[in-house]
């Protein structure tokens, strides 16, 4: 590319003045400190080369890839809103090359703007969909099912991996994206689409928010063999074998295998292997680690104490998560098991514990939802404290965050003594377009383990609230609640 730029400068130097010749001088060193990676320098050259009036006097091939080259240098030195810019300006050139289109995606996710990034990587999956199984799982799975997904662009993009065929990588099968866009199918009323995309729903989890949901009796009958949801846990526990298999050198599908064991309740099995790939990983010398995404360890460790305690190890589920909250997250302080242990211990009856291991979650790169859990975790110690005050602040932080977690803004209700507050709550999860699937999926009746102390009550609470006639009549209008041999309250 180098040397185009300069067979340009030859071409044209017979009609440069002086400050033609500066400027294209400018160009280029602006051009060479982002092919040398000098994003910081770059980043300061860029700004006056382009805001000069000359630069639209350049051929559109050169503005394009001066242009792309100045966002991404941009967006290293975290100047978000002009890489989004100068990517905005790529887009309007016609750029073809992938990987303006895949960074456009990663600067507008960095700025929480999930349609712009939605735009961008369906241009990319639909003129590239041969280089879709080098994007990753941890990337596509968040643009298709977080925050508002019925959006044009988000259903966009829903389809662009539907139609080029996703497998979900090693995480496994994509249900929860076709979920996502048979529900937007739907809502468009267009029925037949809808049906094409259920068909390859095979998760039982999945199934369950399409039983319980009516909209979906057009493209699901529950007494067939496709929706028993014990079958489909054992499809997908041998499925998972495969994938354990076809991507020896990652975790993420030891990790969905794992959770497909707790799911149906082997977790012996669960145990075991955990054990035996925590044990592979220790093992394995400092230069050639088993695995290329470590990091994934702790959903290892995150399974056993959740098999544990359900087999009634209180203690050494505890401590395994104790040990994995200790260990980073994502290359981060750790997040999800430093909350799940104090979910944990608030659960029996340690409040102050509680409070102590959510306080050791790092706060960088605490999503919303994990925010929402913290709140949980401090309206469960404040109860249990006798703290109305710090009680009654939780619950306010969990409205907040309603859209983000509405079940733990509902349970919060339920466990503060505010049914009624929660019953309306509850009618609006049920009348929203994209909360109705979690609110009814919260409302089915799971496999549970033996309660833990606080949990007693809880429990007793949340079976009052769902036998309120004005609850069975709102969860009736839209759904219904069925019972399950499965823990499909993963958590629970």
């Amino acid at each position: 590319m180098v040397v185009l730029l300069v067979g340009t400068v030859g071409s044209l130097a017979r009609a440069q003045t002086p400050e033609e010749t500066f400027y294209r001088q400018r160009v280029l060193e602006a051009w060479t400190a982002a092919q040398a990676e000098s994003h910081a320098r770059a980043d300061s050259l860029f700004g006056d080369v382009i805001n000069d009036a000359r630069f639209d006097q350049l051929p559109e091939n050169e503005r394009r890839r001066l242009l792309s080259a100045a966002a991404w240098s941009a967006a290293q030195n975290a100047r978000l809103t002009t890489a989004a810019a100068w990517y905005a300006r790529v887009a309007e050139l016609g750029s073809d090359d992938p990987d303006d289109w895949y960074r456009m995606g990663l600067v507008a996710l960095d700025q929480q703007d999930r349609d712009s990034a939605a735009r961008a990587m369906t241009v990319l999956i639909g003129r590239w969909p041969e280089l879709l199984p080098n994007l990753s799982p941890d990337l596509l799975y968040p643009l298709a099912q977080l925050g508002d997904t019925s959006t044009a662009d988000r259903v966009a993009f829903q389809q662009a991996l539907f139609d080029a065929n996703w497998k979900g990588g090693s995480a496994g099968t994509p249900s929860g994206v076709w979920f996502n866009l048979a529900r937007n199918r739907l809502i468009q009323g267009d029925v037949e689409r809808a049906r094409i995309v259920a068909r390859r729903i095979t998760d039982p989890e999945t199934l369950i928010q399409m039983r319980a949901d009516r909209r979906f009796d057009a493209l699901l009958d529950p007494s067939t063999w496709r929706a028993n949801v014990a079958h489909a846990n054992a499809r997908e526990i041998e499925r998972m074998r495969l994938l354990v298999d076809a991507y020896p050198d990652q975790l993420e599908p030891i990790v969905s295998l794992g959770h497909q064991l707790l799911l149906g309740g082997h977790h012996p099995e669960a145990i075991a292997l955990s054990d035996a790939t925590l044990a592979r990983i220790a093992s394995a010398p400092l230069d050639a680690p088993p695995f290329d995404d470590l990091e994934r360890q702790v959903w290892l460790m995150n399974h056993k104490s959740l098999a544990l305690r359900r087999t009634g190890h209180i203690e050494e589920a505890v401590a395994e998560l104790q040990r994995a909250s200790r260990l980073g997250e994502d290359g981060l302080p750790n997040i999800s098991q430093a909350l799940n242990l104090g979910s944990l211990e608030c659960d029996r009856g340690r409040p102050e514990a509680a409070l102590a291991a959510a306080a050791t979650a790092g706060e960088e790169g605490m999503s919303p939802y994990g925010r929402a859990v913290r709140a949980a975790i401090r309206h469960c110690a404040a109860l249990q404290l006798d703290d109305p005050a710090g009680a009654a602040a939780a619950v306010d932080e969990l409205s907040g965050l309603v859209d983000d977690a509405p079940i733990r803004y509902l349970e919060a209700l339920v466990w503060d003594g505010q049914p009624d507050r929660a019953a309306a709550l509850m009618r609006e999860l049920l009348l929203s377009d994209e909360q109705r699937s979690q609110a009814l999926e919260w409302a089915q009746d799971c496999r549970l383990p033996e309660p833990l102390p606080v949990q007693v009550q809880e429990r007793a609470l949340r079976q009052a609230f769902l036998a309120r006639p004005d609850v069975l009549s709102d969860i009736k209008a839209v759904g219904r609640i069925d019972s399950y041999d499965l823990y499909c309250h993963i958590n629970g």
